[in-house]
């Protein structure tokens, strides 16, 4: 199956050509994109995005996540890594966060990191040539600085698009900044914003939970069970049954009844798991990454049914650009969609319409996954970190830079550190770790 990751839109109108740091394989396929544009145990605990155990979505979570330092590791051409330099690294890096900063979750964009902290503020740091940092400027920075939300908010959970930015307050607004070519901002304009604006919902609406898309789109959980999604649509990622851009939240058009707890934003797709355990997808489908046995985008939620036998019920979920990673309650780690670079981490290059299992080290317990763009990752119980998939900048963490991991490799954390959380994003080419002394 050719390849089909897309460089986003936006990156493509500002440069002319795919981000640095596309695997090359990639790159071939671009002139084509831009034409189409133009034209295993699973414990129920709060994860790196703080949410649900290994969801893509970000939630408010009544219990507190567990807090630390972080590392980084991967692409840094815009000082993503925010080590203070502009270098790649193959091995996790300190994050240069000011003196006595505890993290609570972490996210990665195309080229921008964000955090948040155990006293509810937001950090960002990396490319902000769009404002996806949120702090009054468009410059980018190579450390973390604060991101501008009014005094007195309080963040529960963060989201990063390629080059957009979300987060969930304590009292269920959603603040957004960055890019909003296509409306990712919700906020009914075009108009990309350095400082956070409000997403523009319905009177009445409470928000729960949310998630970005890597090409500009937006996804939010209502305390109802109701999903709601804005931006790009080119692909029917906002499940409302057109391709038309939405510059404010629209209904996402589930069978009627369906109530929804879990969401998950791809790169050109999305999904969720209802509260009756069902699996949905939509969006962009061309390599498979709704998991339904076709190649057929969808402009509304169509359910997923796993052929694989004894995994049970889905407890969480994940997406990279192409590609669908999730969690089951026998421990079971699943994924499909495209695999070129070994994302799948079934020991092929053979991209699949339908679950594969990936081939997890013997004995080893994961507790979270998260996706990069063409990367996958996994948190295990005892503090590790495990990955797999496209290494051209050192994504995998293992020392090395170049070629692609068709199964688990293990992060090169230092010995002495126990891995809490892990965070990467739709569109990233770049990771992050919470960590605490062991």
């Amino acid at each position: 199956m050719a390849r089909r990751h897309c460089p986003p839109r936006q990156l493509l109108r500002v440069n002319g050509s795919p981000p640095d740091g596309w695997p090359a394989s990639s790159r071939a396929a671009v002139i084509g994109c831009a034409a189409a544009l133009l034209a295993v145990t699973v414990l129920p605990s709060v994860v790196a995005v703080g949410g649900i155990a290994a969801s893509a979505h970000a939630s408010v979570s009544r219990s507190a996540p567990a807090a630390g330092t972080l590392r980084s590791w991967g692409s840094n051409s815009f000082g993503q890594l925010g080590d203070g330099s502009t270098s790649d690294r193959d091995k996790p890096v300190t994050v240069k966060l000011a003196s006595g900063t505890k993290v609570t979750s972490v996210r990665a964009g195309c080229g921008h990191s964000l955090a948040l902290t155990s006293t509810g503020i937001v950090l960002a740091w990396g490319s902000n040539h769009l404002g996806q940092l949120g702090n009054g400027t468009v410059t980018d920075r190579h450390t973390p600085v604060r991101v501008r939300l009014p005094s007195g908010v309080k963040v529960a959970a963060i989201r990063a698009g390629c080059t957009h930015s979300l987060a969930l307050t304590t009292t269920g607004t959603v603040p957004a900044w960055g890019d909003n070519a296509g409306g990712a901002l919700g906020d009914g304009t075009t108009t990309s914003r350095s400082e956070p604006v409000k997403v523009r919902f319905a009177t009445g609406v409470r928000i729960k939970a949310i998630s970005a898309g890597g090409d500009g789109f937006s996804l939010a959980l209502t305390t109802t069970g109701k999903v709601l999604a804005w931006g790009n649509n080119s692909l029917g990622q906002l499940g409302d049954g057109s391709t038309t851009n939405r510059l404010k939240p629209v209904m996402v058009k589930f069978p009627s009844g369906t109530q929804v707890k879990n969401i998950a934003g791809g790169g050109f797709h999305a999904l969720a798991i209802s509260t009756a355990g069902f699996l949905f997808g939509w969006g962009g489908n061309f390599d498979g990454q709704l998991g339904d046995g076709t190649t057929t985008s969808r402009d509304v939620p169509e359910r997923i049914v796993i052929l694989l036998k004894g995994v049970g019920p889905i407890t969480g979920l994940i997406a990279g650009c192409s590609h669908t990673l999730v969690l089951t309650s026998s421990g079971a780690l699943l994924a499909w969609g495209y695999n070129g670079d070994g994302e799948l981490g079934n020991s092929t290059t053979t991209s699949s319409d339908i679950a594969v299992r990936v081939d997890m080290l013997v004995g080893v317990t994961v507790k979270a996954v998260s996706a990069g763009c063409a990367d996958s990752f996994a948190l295990t119980t005892d503090g590790h970190v495990l990955a797999w998939g496209y290494n051209g900048h050192g994504q995998l963490g293992d020392g090395t830079t170049g070629g692609i991991a068709e199964s688990p490799v293990m992060v090169k954390l230092p010995s002495r550190l126990f891995a809490l959380a892990i965070g990467a994003g739709p569109e990233a080419r770049s990771s992050l770790a919470i960590v605490r002394a062991r």
